[in-house]
Parts: structure tokens; sequence; C-alpha cells
């Protein structure tokens, strides 16, 4: 989830907390809760992005330590005195142990929502990069966000009210997780007719084996990603073999029609820039839907070289709207695009690495690291 939803949480949890409820709990809770998205300070690159976000800070292990450092304030606060407060009366009147255990809670509340997304969360560093996703949330979820603003909007709230709306945190993410779960199983269970269905290429790429009406019998998985407005709306991935068809897929309707279809990387070509270049092994790992956007013969001072782009399908949105303003620059899409240019021989000449500008920006053309 984006940072003001991670505050906003912790906030609540501050008011629910069985103390009186005076601002520094609530306001150092809200710290606490979003504190794991620091790890975005520490980022300069496209490549250090998708290895450092959400990973030591979102682990258990390491928001263990994060939470104690995060504990000494209140653990401080109880040391020296504070303006205004008196001397008989610290601001939180609690032991370094158990500031400690309320900020981990805080923390693992953190870590809860974001395994909610798609982007993945490396829960088990340092012992293993594994990325949990359980795509049940969009990044930004009014659901979540407008609740949790809406009753702190209150200050004299009900303490019952925040109890309810910390629920609601818990509970949420999991029906929409149900809801997913339960709208792949009923999509899988259609796949086996004879029905077809229209697809606009996107892909420069597709050859003519891919082209023309895609059928439902040819889906090999279905996938729900979560887009603007799930779970209301989803993003609907199907698995072709060679192709993704991507179209959205809201609740109340019957499937699509019409899907936009995309060619997968080749699997040669995929493997040797992997081997070939660090940011392309780290892609490879990180993304879910690969997809190759553009093959393109380059002229001029890069004659003989081919120009490839590739994307991951799990970004962006459906929604026109939403996709301009999440993903796309001066009109042309940019969220998680890698680039590589390869020469007649095969070898991997340059590398580029694009995103967006709190994800580490443009990487630029660079030669490949081995």
């Amino acid at each position: 989830m984006e940072p003001i939803t991670h505050a906003l949480s912790g906030a609540v949890i501050g008011c629910a907390l069985p103390w009186k409820r005076r601002w520094w709990l609530p306001a150092w809770a809200a710290l606490v809760a979003a504190s794991p998205d620091m790890d975005v300070f520490f980022v300069r690159t496209p490549l250090e992005y998708i290895e450092w976000h959400r990973g030591i800070t979102h682990s258990f292990a390491g928001g263990l330590l994060l939470a104690l450092l995060l504990a000494l304030i209140p653990w401080l606060a109880n040391r020296r005195r504070v303006p205004g407060v008196p001397a008989d009366a610290p601001p939180f009147n609690w032991s370094l142990p158990f500031a400690w255990f309320v900020a981990y809670l805080l923390i693992l509340h953190h870590i809860y929502l974001d395994c909610m997304n798609s982007y993945g969360t490396q829960v088990f560093l340092p012992f293993s990069d594994y990325r949990v996703r359980l795509n049940a949330l969009f990044i930004v979820d009014p659901l979540l966000l407008l609740p949790l603003g809406l009753g702190l909007l209150f200050k004299r709230t009900d303490r019952r009210v925040m109890l309810g709306l910390l629920l609601w945190t818990l509970l949420y993410p999991l029906g929409s997780l149900a809801i997913r779960a339960g709208l792949e199983a009923h999509l899988h269970d259609g796949h086996y007719t004879p029905d077809v269905f229209t697809q606009e290429l996107r892909s420069e790429d597709l050859t003519p084996e891919q082209r023309g009406e895609g059928r439902w019998n040819d889906v090999r998985a279905v996938h729900l990603v979560p887009d603007a407005f799930t779970p209301f709306h989803w993003k609907l991935i199907l698995d072709r073999g060679t192709v993704w068809d991507v179209a959205g897929y809201t609740l109340f309707m019957d499937e699509p029609e019409t899907f936009i279809a995309y060619a997968k990387p080749p699997q040669p070509l995929w493997t040797r820039l992997g081997e070939e270049d660090r940011t392309f092994r780290a892609y490879e790992r990180f993304a879910l839907y690969p997809a190759l956007e553009e093959e393109q013969k380059l002229g001029g001072a890069l004659e003989g070289e081919t120009q490839y782009v590739f994307s991951d399908l799990r970004f962006g949105s459906t929604i026109r709207w939403v996709d301009e303003i999440q993903v796309q620059r001066h009109g042309k899409p940019t969220t998680f695009r890698i680039m590589a240019r390869v020469g007649a021989d095969g070898t991997v000449d340059a590398v580029r690495f694009i995103t967006t500008t709190g994800a580490g920006g443009d990487s630029g053309w660079n030669p490949p690291q081995r």
C-alpha cells in the first residue's frame, strides 16, 4: 500500500489502544506503521528499487530491529521531561520491551497490508528473497483509505469505532482475497468451451500463429491482478502459451469479449539477456507476466542492432485515466520497462531500465553488467 494508508492505519491503532488518547500516541503509531517504507530513501537506481524496496525493512527479522529503534522514542520520552507534561505523568509510561512489542505489531500490520498487493514483499529476508504476493489489493484502495481518514477526522470518535476500523483493515483484505480466488475458479471452469474472443494486438512482435481470434479452450491459466477499484474491478490476464491476453474484468459483468494481446519474450532471448546482464537477471526474478512489447531494427550509428522493449503486465491499469496517472510519462508507458540492444552476433550491447522517479527513474543506456 502507499504510505498514507499505512500512516492512517497506524494512527487508528494508536487511537484504539486502551490508554488515554493524547496526541503523541497516534502520532508515534502512524510513524511506526509507515516506517518500513523508509527504504525508498536509499534507492538511487531502478535496479536498487526492485532489489531493495519491500526488502529487509519489510521482513519479519528486519522489522524486529526497526521496531526496537522506534521503541526508543517512547522509552526516551519517559526518561526525559517533555515540555508541558507534568513530571509525574510521562507521555507513554511504557517499558522498553513493551514499546518494542507494540512497535513490532504495527510493523507486522504494515507487512500484512503490503503482502496483499501484487508487487511482492520479501518477508523472509535475510534468509530468502522470496516475494509474497497475494494479489488482493490495489496500491491505492479507497475502501481502506477513506474509512481510515474519515474516522480520524473526528477527534473524539468512540474507541469502539477505532477498533472497528482496525478490524476492517484486517478483514477487508481477506474478503478481497476470497473474491479473487472465487472469480479465478469461476473463470477457469469456463475455459473448456469453443467460444472465441477478439484480440486487439498491442505487441508489435506477435507472430502469425499468435494473431487472430483467441479461444477460451486454448487458455492455460487465468490470473486476476488488482486494478483500480478492486475488489469490484480487476485486471484479467489469460495465459495462452506464447501470448498474454489482458482485459479489465468487472465483478458484475460477464467475461470480456475483447482482450489486448501481448507476446511473451522468446525464451532463448530471455535466457541470454539474463545470463549477460545483472539488471535483466533481477528483472526476470521480479517480473510475473513479462511481455515483449517491441522489437525494432535500428539504423544509423546503430546499424545491425535490434532493440527490444519488455514490460511486466501486472503494472498499469485497464482504466485509461488511472493508467495515464500511474505508469505513463509524456503519453508513453514507462513503469518497470526494461530495454536491450542486441548486436547481429547476439551480443548484448546496452541495457536500459525505466520506471517512475520515486522508483529510481531512468537508468539510461549502459553496458551490460556481467
